[in-house]
């Protein structure tokens, strides 16, 4: 009988290196690690530091955590250490990230009779580009609030570059009657309740009488209204801060970062002198707008250690503004906050009916002695 040849053993495939494996996972979590500290040595310092603003913040608390699930994957000491770097970078950036987990078990608010109601938006050049202006107003009427804080009010060139003086205060008044009408630059504020004065704030203080409207545009980024409400003066500041950055030229171009380096100065001057103002006024402050920062940008520490941020009162874990019309805005660049007895009862974010690319804010407000 001829012999038989016995079959050749399968080897096993060899498992990828433990030692690469380790080396990429620990990698990546130290990477991120040191990403964050050179972002928190960069932001609010140089105006590079601007460009954690493209970032959707919850980034700040989304890779952490996936880089603790992919801790398992490490072997040994690596594996504790990822799981360390990990943490840390979520106890560091979780301030950034613009979530509140703590909305989650919020109950629904519930506004008092006597809460101001305030309605916030930017208007996207005063609905030059979408909609129409029947729409528009019947839009903002159907709000009803006692005070709106309304932002471009303007509109554009064809190339959407240059900014327009635009005269619609008779169709304002004339679509809310009884409400006294503040108006500064690209900055609107609508009162039910008497106004007694609008002190200028920041740059805008040395903009003298009958500027030209280029400077009108520039300089006036806050508006403040003080308003008599039930016997009690309260300041409403209407805010729509300089943008940052030129996304129509793209990351890519010198145009970008040319805008983001000359647009530095002139954005902190404004917010500067919003601080300032704030720090000297002892009335109850409401302060809302489209700031044109997110929570990762160091922008806001200041306005967010000194007054409540509204969102505190909020229901929704992640609150975004912009851009609305797409699948799903990542960003929020409208903020609103309180402060000096003011407080916020209720606070959301609202459709705006594809008339801007920023969603409205409704905010109720109580104030010292009411309710």
């Amino acid at each position: 009988m001829a012999d038989t040849l016995a079959p050749p053993e399968t080897v096993p495939a060899a498992p990828a290196p433990p030692r690469r494996r380790n080396r990429l996972v620990l990698g990546a979590a130290l990477a991120w690690l040191v990403l964050l500290l050179v972002e928190w040595a960069a932001d609010g310092r140089i105006w590079l530091g601007h460009l954690v603003g493209i970032v959707p913040p919850a980034v700040f608390a989304l890779v952490p955590l996936g880089l603790a699930v992919l801790a398992p994957l490490a072997r040994g000491a690596a594996r504790w250490r990822t799981l360390a770097a990990a943490a840390l970078a979520l106890i560091l950036g979780f301030g950034q990230s613009g979530l509140d987990p703590a909305a989650l078990w919020r109950a629904e608010p519930r506004p008092g009779p006597d809460a101001v109601r305030v309605f916030a938006w930017n208007t996207n050049s005063w609905n030059q580009l979408l909609g129409t202006q029947d729409h528009f107003y019947a839009f903002l009427k159907a709000k009803d609030a006692d005070v709106y804080l309304l932002h471009e009010y303007q509109h554009v060139t064809a190339d959407r570059k240059g900014r327009l003086p635009i005269d619609d205060l008779a169709r304002l008044r004339r679509e809310f009657p009884g409400y006294g009408v503040a108006v500064r630059g690209e900055l609107v504020t609508l009162s039910r309740f008497p106004i007694l004065r609008q002190p200028a704030v920041g740059p805008a203080r040395e903009v003298p009488p009958g500027a030209d409207w280029p400077t009108e545009y520039r300089e006036n980024k806050v508006l403040r209204t003080d308003v008599l409400v039930r016997g009690r003066t309260v300041s409403f500041y209407n805010v729509h801060m300089p943008v940052w950055n030129s996304m129509p030229d793209g990351l890519l171009s010198a145009a970008f970062y040319r805008h983001m380096r000359e647009r530095s100065a002139p954005r902190r001057a404004q917010y500067e002198g919003l601080e300032a103002d704030l720090a000297a006024n002892r009335n109850p402050v409401v302060v809302a707008g489209d700031f044109n920062a997110t929570a990762a940008m160091s922008d806001l520490d200041r306005l967010r250690e000194r007054l409540d941020d509204a969102a505190e009162v909020s229901t929704d874990p992640y609150p975004t503004s912009w851009e609305e019309g797409g699948w799903k805005p990542f960003w929020r660049t409208d903020w609103a906050f309180t402060g000096n007895g003011a407080r916020a009862e209720r606070y959301a974010f609202g459709a705006p009916e594809k008339l801007s690319d920023h969603a409205v804010q409704d905010l109720w407000v109580s104030l010292p002695g009411s309710g």
